[in-house]
């Protein structure tokens, strides 16, 4: 591919995986089966991004494996109150691009709900959230790569052989203990912790073996820390990585969370937020079911992001939550947007929405449990 035989992009992009392996020090490259491109929403790429994209469209290069798409900027239904729909001309022409390029228009941050990767399969994945959940929970193998690195693994099919995918990189060094008292609908608020005060690779024992709590929580360590990897006892696969001889032994309990956890006390308009990351079939029917005789405050808004696709599948869904005041955008999320509101208080699930409204949008928010949400913003 060096030489050009398939082409000049083909080429180029071939080089710059080359190049990252020098980088790492590694000595060969790996084939991959299913890239996930990030760097997808205009808000992160800006113009530069969006010219090189535009650049490496224009030798009509296709990709070579399963590649899905991350979140855009903008509502792709056009329809929401609480994001802007300020750069959806330059957002369009990005998703142009990327679906003539063979990208699966899936913009939406859990790739796996389309593709489950298998057990030492090698992928090369953008978007931390998605990535800590290959490793973890399906014992896959990614780094958390940058997105031109990810257009040419997708060009390609190839990345470096280095960090993840490697045996000695997978290696626990920390007993993490979860007390009982932290509950599976708190577990945004563990995620953000894990984050900020474990610093080398984890196995948590104690964990509820709840699937929706334990995206949540990967996605808020992975936001917070520079996770790829957590294992969770009884759940990440055996043979994905190894125990050190050595572990340090750690717990964690409500006390060392509830910092950032909400107390009861609301003031002004309050924004609830779910859907970091994306809701998946089950996620989205549960709340479907939870507005059967509930609509949402006046005095409040209540933001749900789901992946693209879902438009179609759950078309009747949709057009009931907004019926009701729910605000149900798709294919995107607020932490790739701009919003159009400034809610004195934002109430989320999510330790990584948690991170990202206060430190980029500037916002007081709390991180509370689904029902907790509910009952705050919602009335019967």
């Amino acid at each position: 591919m060096l030489s050009g035989e398939k082409g000049f992009i083909v080429a180029k992009m071939m080089e710059l995986i080359v190049k990252m392996c020098e980088a790492y020090g590694c000595e060969k490259l790996v084939r991959v089966n299913h890239v996930h491109v990030s760097g997808v929403s205009y808000v992160n790429i800006g113009d530069y991004g969006l010219e090189f994209i535009k650049d490496i469209h224009s030798y009509r290069p296709r990709a070579s494996v399963y590649t899905t798409t991350n979140p855009v900027c903008v509502d792709l239904t056009g329809l929401s109150r609480i994001l802007s729909n300020e750069f959806i001309d330059k957002q369009l022409v990005i998703n142009k691009y990327f679906e003539e390029m063979g990208f699966q228009p899936t913009y939406s941050c859990i790739p796996y709900y389309f593709r489950k990767p298998s057990v030492n399969e090698h992928l090369a994945w953008g978007e931390s959230s998605a990535v800590i959940y290959a490793n973890s929970v399906f014992g896959a193998r990614t780094n958390r790569e940058g997105a031109p690195l990810t257009i040419a693994s997708s060009i390609t099919g190839y990345t470096y052989f280095a960090g993840m995918h490697m045996d000695e990189n997978r290696v626990v060094k920390i007993s993490l203990n979860v007390d009982r008292d932290v509950e599976p609908e708190l577990y945004g608020a563990l995620g953000y912790w894990i984050g900020e005060n474990i610093h080398e690779t984890p196995i948590i024992k104690g964990i509820v073996e709840n699937y929706s709590s334990i995206k949540i929580m990967l996605a808020s360590a992975a936001a917070t820390g520079d996770f790829a990897l957590v294992v969770i006892d009884k759940i990440t696969p055996k043979g994905s990585y190894r125990v050190s001889d050595y572990l340090e032994k750690i717990s964690v309990g409500f006390k060392d969370i509830e910092e950032n956890v909400f107390r009861g006390r609301e003031e002004g308009y309050v924004l609830g937020y779910i859907g970091c990351p994306h809701l998946d079939p089950l996620e989205f029917r549960t709340l479907v079911e939870k507005f059967s005789n509930r609509r949402v405050k006046r005095e409040c808004g209540f933001l749900v992001s789901i992946p693209y696709p879902f438009l179609s599948i759950f078309r009747s869904e949709i057009d009931f939550l907004r019926k009701r005041g729910v605000d149900v955008v798709a294919g995107t999320c607020p932490i790739v947007s701009k919003l159009t509101v400034k809610p004195d208080l934002v109430l989320t699930n999510s330790g990584k929405a948690f991170f990202y409204f206060k430190n980029i949008h500037g916002l007081n928010v709390r991180i509370a449990s689904f029902e907790t949400i509910i009952d705050n913003v919602t009335e019967k």
